[in-house]
């Protein structure tokens, strides 16, 4: 219908959108100036801190990392960035344990795969997520007490939801499968520079498609009630899901785009999301500037979500020989995002994926499946245990399958290539890729025009002929 078309660009849309954007870059960094600026906790020679758990232990092969938010002596909370710390594999912490610590606590060093990346600031990058320094296996001399605030016990909650997810799926499934769902998985290093090498990356990452099946679960679930509360208990949710995952800036921006389309929904009106992805963007630039300069999360997450919702239509029409609308729409999609964040991942990684897309293509149709069978062995295990092995059986064999297509990917020469690329490169190649799309889509504007033309006289020979 008209009212789902989204509006065509009028020549007040770049100038209007222009003038937020720098208006909210302005009221940013007006705003950071006059907040308290926070400090570094920096500890070169051996000494003792104290501080809290502020997120879910992630676990890897040999050992455990998490984030403590320090407490010193004449410092309010919030003065000094949190640092990262990494401890052996056992005894397990959990979120919320307040610890004495003694050990070095210093600056970030880059580290593979990002060693010797000039374009990428891993300290800055670190900074958007809250922490500035880095402590490496001190020694645990006291666990002192548990927080029991509302965010922890959220957060506690979630580790309960995924310590029960990987009684009942087998690893490495479980591990890929809480990451579908919960973001930041704990997957080990070689299946993680697996998935990275295959191009699958991204679906181990919170993003909107993980708001959007929760909004779509509430509004289903709550059928029978009127539309405005079925609004408003969706986004508590959302709230509550995004405080228990922790809120990166990418899985915000999915948020206030999700937000953007509730509000739409309860008004009646249509939701454009070419307005919504602008308009979040700028949200998150007017609370937190640094984000647009040195969070890479949300830099991938704005430019493959622009990629879909700028170029999709444009580009699925030129694979109309694709019967099938699912994959129509999952090849559309996963060019476009691959194609709009393939430069920005040249420039900052110098690596590309070369089967990128066949694995997308092949992997992502997968994804609401096994991101909806991990939800449900997590239900089912409060109602029947038989019910959540049969479910988590099948969980470990939708798991498995990624994986194995992951691995069989990473064995194909050139995999994963090494390719250097300047600022001014990337922004060529930015270039090469708009021309190309606009090329693309006004050959096949005219071959449609030649074709519907030749149609029109056929028919008329047809009729004289026919008379």
């Amino acid at each position: 219908s008209s009212a789902a078309t989204p509006p065509p660009l009028t020549r007040y849309f770049v100038p209007l959108y222009s003038l937020l954007f720098f208006l909210s870059v302005t009221a940013g960094i007006l705003r950071v100036q006059f907040s308290e600026e926070k400090e570094t906790f920096i500890c070169e020679k051996a000494c003792s801190l104290t501080g809290t758990i502020t997120t879910s232990p992630k676990v890897k092969n040999e050992y455990q990392t998490f984030t403590l938010r320090p407490y010193v002596e004449n410092r309010t909370e919030n003065s000094l960035y949190d640092v990262e710390v990494r401890v052996p594999l056992y005894p397990l912490y959990e979120v919320g344990e307040k610890m004495l610590l003694f050990g070095k606590v210093i600056l970030p060093k880059m580290s593979m795969p990002h060693d010797g990346k000039k374009s990428f600031d891993y300290v800055m990058y670190l900074r958007t997520h809250s922490v500035g320094s880095e402590m490496f296996y001190p020694k645990v001399e006291q666990v002192l007490e548990k927080e029991n605030t509302f965010v922890v016990r959220l957060k506690r909650i979630q580790e309960d939801f995924i310590s029960t997810i990987t009684t009942y799926v087998d690893e490495p499934a479980s591990s890929l499968a809480t990451g579908v769902l919960f973001g930041g998985s704990s997957m080990s290093q070689e299946l993680i520079q697996t998935f990275r090498v295959a191009g699958l990356s991204h679906v181990v990452v919170l993003s909107g498609f993980n708001i959007a099946i929760l909004i779509s679960f509430v509004l289903a679930l709550l059928i029978f009630a009127p539309l405005i509360i079925r609004v408003i208990l969706a986004g508590v949710f959302v709230i509550f899901f995004v405080i228990a995952v922790g809120g990166e800036a990418s899985i915000i921006r999915a948020t206030l785009m999700s937000f953007i389309g509730l509000a739409a929904l309860s008004f009646g009106r249509a939701y454009v999301a070419r307005q919504a992805l602008l308009l979040s963007l700028i949200g998150i630039i007017l609370y937190e500037p640094i984000h647009l300069l040195h969070d890479v999360s949300l830099h991938l997450s704005f430019l493959a979500t622009a990629g879909i919702v700028y170029t999709s239509d444009g580009v699925k029409v030129l694979f109309k020989t694709i019967q099938s609308k699912t994959y129509k729409e999952v090849i559309g999609s996963t060019l476009c995002a691959y194609l709009a964040t393939l430069p920005y991942v040249i420039y900052t990684f110098g690596t590309v994926s070369l089967y990128a897309l066949l694995t997308n293509v092949l992997v992502v149709p997968l994804v609401p499946a096994i991101m909806l069978v991990t939800f449900l062995v997590g239900v089912s295990s409060f109602v029947s245990t038989t019910l959540a092995y049969m479910l988590g059986y099948v969980d470990t064999l939708l798991g498995n399958s990624i994986i194995g297509v992951a691995r069989i990917v990473e064995q194909l020469p050139f995999s994963s290539l090494q390719v250097s690329l300047s600022f001014f490169g990337m922004c060529l190649l930015y270039l090469g890729l708009f021309f190309l799309y606009f090329w693309s889509i006004k050959r096949h504007a005219s071959k449609q025009r030649n074709e519907t033309s030749f149609t029109k006289n056929d028919g008329l020979i047809s009729e004289i002929l026919s008379f």
